[in-house]
């Protein structure tokens, strides 16, 4: 670049004030002035010879350029003549010879390269250079962290929960069976594993199948918890998809849709089954029904789905004891080959249980914390070395020490059966929940419900009267007078005014009830009161959460329809009532468990008004003395309710006959008892250490809360974001309100328009729902990061600094390189080796510095170029020196990156190789993959290259 070259008609000019024009032409030259038009806008401008703001553009041989026809063409030669310039090269698509007059260069040039912009003028403000370094820095510590899809996860750091995101995450295409009891938080597991797995580049294309009744709540788990959002897949949206032709399911890659869509629709399976995902996620897979004569149409979707994909996430909370023929078929889903044979299955298992009892008493040495215990049995010291080899030192009671015990556990969860496949939690095994209490309100029955009970009509659809009786309310046609009559909506009124200052949860069966009770306590008391129900907008029931969260002037009350059993967040709550009962147990479960799960305070209070004599007492009495389904969790509900639902239906639609009600009762909790037995008698403590984390993930939870407590992220938002244009408003000691302003460099992806309430405190966003959490792995902090690297800001800087010590005009040069490899992106190179900075400082004598540079004093446009104009010998001659180093750096750090592949790749590789000579359910593709993965980083480092980043130029002004 030429700043004082003469002016020819013709020539190429950049505009120093407005880069944005583009690259200008010479139109006319007088003796005072010059017209330049830029034909990338059209427009034209005049300035003054003497002093105008105008860098002459001239590149040199070895230089890439564009033409104005859109080729690109590497320059060989450069001639001159009467000022004007005559590129020679190659063009880079045909490779043929080019002569190109500068004439005719792309309009729409931009000087990008720091040394370009240095040398032409076009330098920033010092900070923009320091925001620059600081996001290349966090860029490559957040990539290369092993916190990587856990700090921005909205979620309790819940020890089990994490080391199995943990444990499951790091796999490549990880199969496995998330089966953790109700309120263990399976959901939270699966979004951490695909969280995880996105960021990491382990999977890109996501497909959830869920009920129909869990699409909503899903949608909301994977945008609250983790900031993903998926593309909902209907019918409706395929229909419309498909009139654009090929896949409708190629169009985005996060999916849900519900199981039900894909088998009452024929084609739009077959579509999803071809469509390639890296992962399948299925909840409630105990509904997939399975057999060796039989399969279900459910079952059989499922499983071609999943032949077809590399990862598969299975989620139940149905124990297999209770099924175990349905428990083989869920493995079947994930390891075909590894489990073909029923009985062969059963033989195995009942070996690993023989080995569970064997190592109980070495468990019991964990649990305690004690170092003795008596001499192990011939019969356990057999059962355990028949896994684990000789191991002398088990007949030793003085060397039963918990090191060696823990080493040995180890090694036995590797060679676990399905250990690898299968996660189990009990609450057993996991401590933090409330108590439940059960209140309850027998009330006499109005006349209209109990003429409508005793009509004698039949019912049509037998489950769906049966539910009419359990909330006969439906049965009314005028909203007003059933509200108008019902005591359950005056005594509801008057125990919200006795609970004055507490939050209640409600829960109806249907959204018209919840509509109209909570219309009836506005018109009669005046109780700040919020509705949640399907009918509504995502947006207005996040509205409607929040309202109710609101410590102060917010909702005392939140009436829900069922949907509001779905997985919100209502912890800050301990009173639930229930307006009427579900008729299946599972659900009733689920709408306790919005209270009741891991991190409530307080004991829970359950308050349940019920008609006298009707099917809704024979209900609560089925559930509450039966199944003590109210108090404690019943994990036997589920199969207990297929096999008695006649005998249930028969005592709901006579709930006068007392006698039979007492047989039910008696008969059902004799078989909750005996499942319940043979539970606890089936548990599979080695299973559970495996699951739980016990004594494996208490650092990695260290890590995660020594992040949260960082003060960094927030002070370095701060200055982005101001940076950026972002207004910042600080609400509290814990949230901000963000607003793009009119100063914005361009549109903040993840910004919204009206603005939004983040916060950097986790407790805080567990808390507040609509609060938005920001974090490293927030995607509005990554997208501010992307967005200021792919601006120009900070490319180049010019500044003065004062150092009494050398004599005025004395400079330092500060290059930011970043050392960048390519591969694809199932690799995950950046893993190992993200973009990562390289700084060189050197001073006027090309020795290199180490000291960081504090009170930097900007320069003014002029002063700045006359400096770079006086120095520009120096300045190459020091970024020459620079490069050297740099160069010389990255070699080192591509050496040290190769080997740390070689050692973690490397040793992973080989446990495996080995494990799989004892252990089956170690897939071949896994370690295919991984030395696939290993040659390919390797290759991959090994032609990583360097770039220059940005250049400061900062020069002595004592």
């Amino acid at each position: 670049m030429n700043q004082t070259a003469a002016f020819y008609p013709g020539q190429r000019w950049l505009s120093n004030a407005e880069m944005e024009l583009g690259l200008g032409t010479v139109i006319a030259v007088t003796d005072r002035a010059i017209n330049l038009l830029f034909p990338a806008t059209g427009e034209g401008r005049n300035y003054a010879i003497k002093d105008a703001p105008l860098t002459r553009v001239a590149f040199s041989a070895g230089d890439t350029a564009d033409h104005a026809e859109g080729w690109s063409f590497s320059i060989e030669s450069v001639q001159e003549q009467n000022g004007m310039l005559t590129y020679f090269g190659v063009r880079s698509d045909s490779k043929e010879k080019v002569e190109v007059k500068e004439t005719f260069l792309a309009h729409d040039f931009q000087l990008n390269a720091p040394e370009q912009r240095l040398f032409s003028g076009q330098f920033d403000n010092p900070k923009w250079f320091d925001i620059r370094k600081q996001c290349l820095l966090q860029q490559h510590a957040h990539l290369t962290s092993p916190l990587l899809g856990f700090v921005g996860a909205r979620v309790e750091l819940i020890q089990h929960q994490i080391h199995i995101a943990r444990e499951v995450g790091q796999r490549f295409a990880p199969r496995v069976l998330l089966a953790d009891e109700v309120g263990l938080g399976k959901t939270i597991e699966a979004a951490l594993i695909i969280h995880q797995q996105l960021l990491t580049g382990r999977a890109q294309r996501v497909l959830i199948v869920v009920p129909s009744s869990l699409v909503h709540q899903w949608l909301v788990e994977m945008l609250r918890r983790v900031n993903l959002a998926f593309a909902i897949f209907d019918e409706e949206r395929c229909d419309a998809a498909s009139e654009d032709g090929g896949n409708p399911f190629e169009s985005e890659q996060l999916i849900l849709c519900s199981l039900d869509f894909l088998t009452e629709n024929e084609k739009y399976f077959g579509l999803a089954r071809d469509a390639g995902w890296d992962l399948l996620v299925v909840d409630e897979a105990h509904h997939l029904r399975w057999s060796p004569q039989e399969a279900s149409q459910e079952y059989q979707v499922v499983q071609e789905i999943a032949a077809n994909t590399k990862g598969v996430l299975l989620l139940t909370a149905t124990p297999d004891q209770l099924g175990h023929e349905s428990h083989f078929a869920r493995l079947r889903l994930l390891d075909a080959d590894r489990f073909h044979d029923y009985q062969r299955f059963i033989e195995e298992e009942q070996q690993y249980a023989e080995l569970a009892q064997a190592i109980a008493p070495l468990l019991s040495i964990l649990d305690s914390g004690t170092s003795h215990i008596d001499t192990l049995s011939l019969e356990h010291i057999k059962a355990i070395e028949s896994f684990a080899g000789k191991q002398e030192w088990l007949s030793a009671p003085e060397q039963l020490k918990p090191d060696a015990i823990n080493k040995l556990i180890s090694e036995l969860l590797d060679r676990h059966g399905t250990g690898r496949l299968l996660f189990r939690n009990s609450r057993n095994n996991i401590a933090g929940f409330p108590k439940r209490i059960l209140n309850s309100y027998p009330l006499a029955m109005p006349a209209t419900y109990k003429e409508a009970a005793e009509s004698g009509k039949p019912d049509i659809h037998p489950e769906a009267g049966l539910r009419k009786r359990l909330a006969p309310e439906k049965a009314m046609l005028d909203a007003k007078e059933w509200h108008d009559e019902d005591p359950r909506v005056s005594w509801f009124i008057e125990k919200l005014q006795a609970l004055q200052g507490k939050k209640v949860l409600t829960i109806c069966a249907k959204s018209s009830t919840a509509l109209a009770l909570a219309e009836a306590v506005r018109l009669k008391s005046g109780i700040r009161t919020a509705v949640f129900h399907e009918h509504m907008t995502i947006v207005d029931r996040d509205k409607a959460a929040n309202y109710f969260a609101q410590t102060e002037d917010g909702a005392q009350v939140l009436i829900c329809s069922e949907i509001g059993s779905e997985g919100r967040n209502f912890q800050f709550a301990h009173h639930l009532v229930l307006f009427d009962l579900p008729l299946i147990p599972d659900l009733l479960e689920q709408r306790i468990g919005r209270l009741d799960r891991i991190g409530q305070t307080q004991d829970i209070n359950l308050h349940v008004p019920y008609f006298e004599g009707s099917a809704q007492e024979v209900m609560l009495n089925w559930y509450h003395q039966s199944l003590n389904a109210f108090e404690h969790t019943c994990p036997t509900g589920g199969v207990i309710y297929e096999q008695v639902r006649e005998e249930l239906g028969n005592c709901l639609r006579q709930p006068q006959d007392s006698d039979a009600t007492a047989q039910l009762i008696e008969s059902t909790k004799h078989l909750h008892l005996d499942m319940l037995q043979k539970l606890e008698q089936g548990r599979d403590r080695l299973l559970e250490l495996n699951s739980s984390g016990q004594g494996k993930i208490a650092p990695f939870i260290e890590s995660i809360q020594d992040s949260d407590d960082s003060p960094y992220l927030e002070k370095f938002m701060s200055n982005l974001l101001d940076g950026l244009g972002v207004a910042q408003e600080e609400r509290d000691e814990e949230t901000y309100f963000l607003r793009p302003t009119e100063s914005m460099i361009s549109t903040l992806p993840g910004m919204d328009d009206e603005g939004m309430t983040v916060t950097y405190e986790r407790k805080t966003a567990t808390q507040l729902e609509h609060v938005h959490f920001l974090s490293w792995d927030h995607p509005l902090v990554n997208n501010a990061m992307d967005m200021l690297l792919a601006e120009n800001n900070g490319k180049s800087s010019v500044c003065l600094f004062t150092d009494k010590t050398k004599p005025a005009g004395y400079f330092w040069l500060e290059c930011l390189y970043v050392l960048t490899g390519h591969a694809d992106k199932s690799l995950q190179l950046h893993r190992f080796l993200p973009p990562t900075p390289i700084n060189i400082s050197l001073d006027a004598k090309q020795t290199l510095i180490t000291d960081e540079f504090q009170d930097l004093q900007s320069v003014k446009g002029k002063i700045g170029r006359q400096l770079c104009q006086a120095l520009n010998k120096h300045i190459t001659k020091t970024l020459e020196s620079a490069s050297q180093l740099a160069e010389k750096q990255a070699n080192q750090i591509m050496h040290t990156q190769a080997e740390q592949v070689k050692q973690l790749l490397g040793d992973e590789i080989n446990r495996l190789l080995s494990l799989s000579k004892i252990n089956p359910s170690i897939r071949e593709e896994e370690i295919q993959f991984l030395q696939t993965q290993y040659d390919g980083l390797l290759n991959a480092i090994s032609s990583a290259k360097v770039r220059l980043e940005a250049v400061r130029l900062i020069v002595n002004n004592p």
